[in-house]
C-alpha cells in the first residue's frame, strides 16, 4: 500500500505542476470570469446617467408616467438641436398612429445610446400604454404569459418557463465531467507511453507490481480530476451568485440532487474503465506519437451520445438512445442527455450501472496483465494476439 500509495502522490504532484494542466485548470476558470466582469461593466456603463430625448407625435407619452430620465421635445428641431448641443445621448420619435403601427425612430450621433438606457425607455413606454388600465390589469399585462409549460417528448415531465435553463444544465454537468475524465486519462496514456520510451518503466517494475503501479497511477489521477472539478465547481458557482445579483434569469435553476447522485456513482467506475482502456493502449502502441494519434478516437467512445443529441428532441426514449444509455463509455454522459428531456426507467439506470462496474471490474483485472505483457516492448507495438495471452497468462 506504501508503494501504491508514493506512485499515487508523484503522479500526483508531477501533473499538477504541468504547464498544460495549470492552464486549463486555471486559465478556464480565470477566462470565464474574465468574460463575466466584462459583461457587468458592460451591464453597468450602460446604466449610466446619459439621458435620452423624446418627440411624441403619437400622443401616448402624454406625462401618464414622469420619468426624470427622459426629456420630452415638442418638435424633432428642438431635439436635435439639444443633441447638438450634447445635452442629451439620443432621442427617440413617436410617430402618428403609433398605437396601430407601432413605428418608433431612434436618432443619435456617432455613438449608440446603451442596452441599458434603451431597456429604460421600453420600460417607460410601456408603463406609458398601459397606465390608463386598472393597476391589477396593467400588472399582468406588463408581466406576460406566465403560464409557458416546456413538457417532454413522452408528456411525464414538465417544466415552467422558469426552469427552461434546468433542462440544459444536466447535459453540461455531464459533458464538464466527461471533459474532467478525458483530460486525465490524456495524462495516463502520456505517463504510460514515455515511461515505457524512456525505459524509466523498467527500473519502476523492479521495485514495484504492475498491479500496484496501475493503481498508484490511477488514484493519482483520479485526484488529479477531482481537482479540477472543484475548482471548476467552485468558480462556476462563485459566478452565478455574481450573475444572480444582476439579473434574474437565473431565479429559476433547480439542482437535481438526484442526477448528481447517480453522475457521482457512475464517475468512479467510469474512470476505472478509461484507466484500463488508456493502459491498454498505451502499452499496445509503439510509441507517445501513436498513442496521440489514436486519443481522437477514444474520446469519441466516450462523446459519442454528443452525435445523437439531436434525437432528444423526437425519440430520447428510442432503442439508439436506451442503447447508448446501457454501453459503458457512453452510460454516463447519455444519462446527463436524457435527464433534461425525459423520464430514465430506473431499471436502465441499475442495469447501465451494473454492466460499467462489471466492465470496469474486468478491465481493473486486466489493465495489470497487459501492462505486465508489453511494458518491455520497447519500440513494438503489442498486437491482438498479445492481448489475448496476457488475458490468458497465468496469475
Amino acid at each position: 500500500m506504501s508503494k501504491t500509495w508514493l506512485i499515487a502522490r508523484q503522479e500526483y504532484l508531477k501533473n499538477v505542476r504541468r504547464r498544460s494542466f495549470l492552464l486549463v485548470t486555471f486559465g478556464l476558470p480565470v477566462m470565464m470570469l474574465v468574460l463575466m466582469g466584462i459583461s457587468i461593466l458592460s451591464s453597468i456603463r450602460t446604466s449610466d446617467a446619459s439621458t435620452l430625448g423624446y418627440v411624441d407625435k403619437g400622443g401616448v407619452l402624454s406625462a401618464t408616467v414622469d420619468d426624470p430620465g427622459f426629456q420630452s421635445f415638442a418638435g424633432t428641431e428642438e431635439a436635435i438641436a439639444a443633441l447638438q448641443d450634447k445635452l442629451i445621448q439620443g432621442f427617440y420619435v413617436v410617430a402618428p398612429g403609433y398605437a396601430e403601427t407601432g413605428e418608433i425612430e431612434l436618432f443619435y450621433w456617432d455613438r449608440q445610446p446603451g442596452a441599458g438606457l434603451q431597456e429604460r425607455f421600453d420600460a417607460f413606454l410601456r408603463d406609458n400604454l398601459v397606465g390608463s388600465l386598472p393597476p391589477d390589469v396593467a400588472t399582468r399585462a406588463l408581466a406576460g404569459p406566465q403560464d409557458l409549460v416546456v413538457g417532454t417528448a413522452d408528456g411525464s415531465r414538465e417544466s415552467g418557463s422558469a426552469g427552461l435553463l434546468s433542462l440544459v444544465l444536466p447535459f453540461a454537468l455531464g459533458l464538464f465531467i466527461s471533459f474532467a475524465l478525458m483530460c486525465s486519462a490524456g495524462y495516463l496514456l502520456r505517463a504510460v507511453t514515455d515511461e515505457k520510451e524512456n525505459r524509466t518503466i523498467e527500473i519502476v517494475t523492479t521495485s514495484v507490481s504492475p498491479k500496484e503501479f496501475i493503481v498508484g497511477k490511477a488514484a493519482g489521477l483520479v485526484g488529479v480530476a477531482l481537482t479540477q472539478v472543484v475548482l471548476w465547481a467552485v468558480v462556476i458557482v462563485a459566478g452565478l451568485a455574481v450573475v444572480s445579483l444582476f439579473t434574474d434569469a437565473l431565479s429559476g435553476i433547480a439542482i437535481s440532487w438526484g442526477l448528481i447522485g447517480v453522475l457521482a456513482a457512475f464517475f468512479v467506475p467510469l474512470f476505472v474503465l478509461a484507466v484500463a482502456l488508456v493502459v491498454t493502449l498505451g502499452v499496445a502502441v509503439a510509441d507517445a506519437r501513436q498513442g496521440q494519434q489514436l486519443v481522437g478516437a477514444f474520446n469519441v467512445l466516450f462523446l459519442l451520445p454528443l452525435f445523437f443529441s439531436p434525437l432528444l428532441g423526437s425519440n430520447p426514449d428510442g432503442p439508439l438512445m436506451v442503447f447508448l444509455t446501457l454501453f459503458p463509455t457512453t452510460s454516463l454522459l447519455t444519462i446527463a442527455v436524457r435527464w433534461g428531456a425525459t423520464i430514465i426507467p430506473l431499471w436502465q439506470i441499475i442495469v447501465s450501472w451494473a454492466i460499467l462496474v462489471t466492465c470496469a471490474g474486468f478491465g481493473f483485472w486486466l489493465a495489470p496483465r497487459v501492462f505486465r505483457q508489453g511494458m518491455l516492448r520497447y519500440g513494438k507495438r503489442m498486437s491482438l494476439r498479445g492481448v489475448i495471452a496476457a488475458v490468458r497468462a497465468p496469475g
